[in-house]
């Protein structure tokens, strides 16, 4: 519903805010007070189209900020949540026209584009007697609320998803059929490829270690006379080898010592040199017996070296690029296998599931037929006492002329009206009056209340060409609706004003050499004065406000 709305420099209004309750509400004024300028304002919040002219001062900033509170609306708590715009239960909606004339929009302060302000509006507020927010003119929205009538949700929600499935299959059937032979040609190819490296079944890291063994095994010769050159020259049986050399100078170093303590710390050093000398002379005589120069071993390894690179070479990688390659022809292959599938057996699962679509569409068309009757004879009636006498609302089910299956079914469903006797009925969206189009919104919303998707509702020109006991009814069925919605009513009949919740007024004064609007909320004996006023004008009399007196008491038996 919507809690509150600010408003600055636009039109006649200086600035101001207001807050709003549930229930019914109702604006009053004298004619060209200003009364549907709040509307014009909020439909701006809503998304309607900018305009600078709106300004009432051209050198300042045109703004509008309308709160609205979420919690009785799923659908707007769910498309916030999925646009990344907040998920509690308010939302705050704000539109700024700037003094170069560029428009602004905000949903819970984060900039955001006007089509989104636009739908997350759609789904708040709906405004009646406008051209704008009119969702009972849109087809889609006819179709959902004779669905939401008839309770017919979940097997909507079967439909869609059987249609989904039907879609499915018959995008599997075109692919199939429009690339079946390019299909084969490539899963010729795929299963050569995977054959031949499933063949070659190189391992991880294979390329590099045959590499680096095949190289060691090239050297082999130069590889063992090199180590046992260094060994014997390290430590070897002839004299003059590094480790004799060091075991002299260790002797020569151990005298010396005992004389100077000085020399310790390089005896030491000296001595773990000699060992390690020692060591790695063994270690090398150790390598060099244990170097292999088969020249079988050899082959073998060029042979799986030359392998792993032709086949690289064909497939323009790097050897170690092979095993991703596999990994990838392998995937690839799994894939088309499991999506090739035969045209015939595709046509029997879309047949299948437009067989199951039908039967629940079928029911569906049923369930709207008799939820069309029940909404035909409920609106038709209240079109009686809401100044259209005569008037009749019929609500047209039929198959659609093309059977190719859709998201909602198999049905064409049109809101026909007329509004007087002799008239032929007309689609609902084709109404001329604005006032029987708001009347006629009305009756439609008062039949569907328990359905109700759009928590907050504003009736402009409702009570326009209506007046005495039709203007009481009217009152009466706003304020009935009223229970089951936020509902806005902008009225110069004191009949619709006596049967609301909550009165609003709105009053026009000079300020600074130019003519501004207030809209105050107005207490009891307030409220009591302006229906005395709009009874019986400027002068207010003793009868007058007993009667708006009596007529509140008579709204709230």
């Amino acid at each position: 519903m919507l809690k509150s709305i600010f408003i600055k420099n636009f039109a006649i209004i200086d600035e101001l805010e207001l807050d709003f309750f549930d229930g019914m509400s109702v604006l009053t004024g004298e004619t060209g007070a200003g009364k549907s300028i709040i509307i014009d304002a909020l439909n701006l919040a809503l998304g309607n189209r900018a305009d600078r002219s709106v300004a009432r001062d051209s050198n300042e900033n045109v703004e509008v900020i309308a709160t609205l509170d979420t919690g009785n609306s799923n659908e707007a708590s769910n498309w916030l949540v999925e646009h990344d715009l907040g998920d509690g239960d308010e939302c705050v909606l704000r539109r700024v026209i700037n003094k170069d004339g560029k428009s602004k929009a905000y949903i819970n302060a984060t900039p955001s584009s006007v089509t989104a302000l636009r739908s997350i509006g759609d789904l708040l507020v709906d405004v009646y007697g406008q051209h704008e927010h009119q969702s009972l003119m849109r087809i889609d929205m006819q179709r959902q609320l004779l669905d939401d009538f008839a309770d017919n949700q979940e097997d909507i929600e079967k439909l869609a998803s059987v249609f989904r499935l039907w879609q499915s299959f018959k995008n599997q059937l075109e692919i199939a059929e429009n690339n079946q032979q390019d299909t084969r040609a490539k899963l010729d190819l795929l299963r050569y490829q995977s054959k031949e490296l499933e063949e070659l079944d190189l391992q991880e890291s294979e390329y590099e270690e045959i590499n680096d063994k095949f190289t060691r095994l090239n050297n082999s010769k130069e590889l063992n006379e090199t180590s046992m050159r260094i060994s014997q020259q390290l430590a070897g049986d002839d004299e003059g080898s590094i480790y004799d050399i060091l075991s002299s100078s260790i002797n020569d170093l151990e005298k010396y010592s005992e004389i100077d303590d000085s020399l310790k710390e390089a005896l030491e050093s000296l001595s773990s040199i000699h060992i390690q000398t020692k060591e790695l002379s063994n270690s090398l005589r150790n390598y060099s017996e244990k170097i292999s120069s088969d020249p079988q071993e050899l082959q073998t390894l060029e042979d799986r070296i030359t392998a792993i690179e032709e086949i690289a070479r064909k497939h323009k990688v790097k050897p170690q690029q092979l095993l991703t390659m596999r990994r990838s022809i392998k995937e690839e292959l799994n894939s088309l296998e499991g999506g090739h599938e035969d045209p015939e057996k595709i046509k029997l699962s879309m047949e299948e599931a437009e067989q199951a679509y039908r039967t629940i569409a079928k029911k569906i068309s049923a369930s709207r037929k008799k939820a069309a009757n029940e909404l035909n004879e409920s609106i038709t009636e209240s079109m009686q006492s809401l100044g259209m006498q005569g008037g009749r609302f019929y609500i047209n089910v039929e198959a659609k002329k093309s059977t190719e299956l859709s998201l909602n079914g198999l049905d064409e469903i049109q809101f026909l009206v007329h509004t007087n006797p002799g008239q032929s009925l007309r689609l609902l969206n084709k109404v001329a009056s604005g006032g029987e189009l708001s009347r006629l919104s009305l009756a439609i919303q008062m039949a569907t209340s328990n359905n109700l998707k759009i928590p907050t509702l504003i009736f402009d020109e409702v009570d326009t060409g209506v007046g005495g006991a039709t203007a009481e009814m009217v009152g009466k069925h706003l304020r009935k609706l009223g229970n089951s919605a936020q509902v806005f009513c902008v009225t110069h009949l004191p009949q619709v004003a006596a049967q609301s919740h909550h009165h609003y007024k709105v009053d026009k004064f000079e300020k600074d050499e130019s003519i501004v609007t207030n809209i105050s909320h107005l207490a009891e004996d307030d409220r009591i004065k302006e229906l005395a006023r709009m009874l019986g004008g400027v002068e207010l009399t003793k009868n007058t406000q007993e009667h708006a007196k009596e007529m509140l008491r008579q709204s709230r038996l």
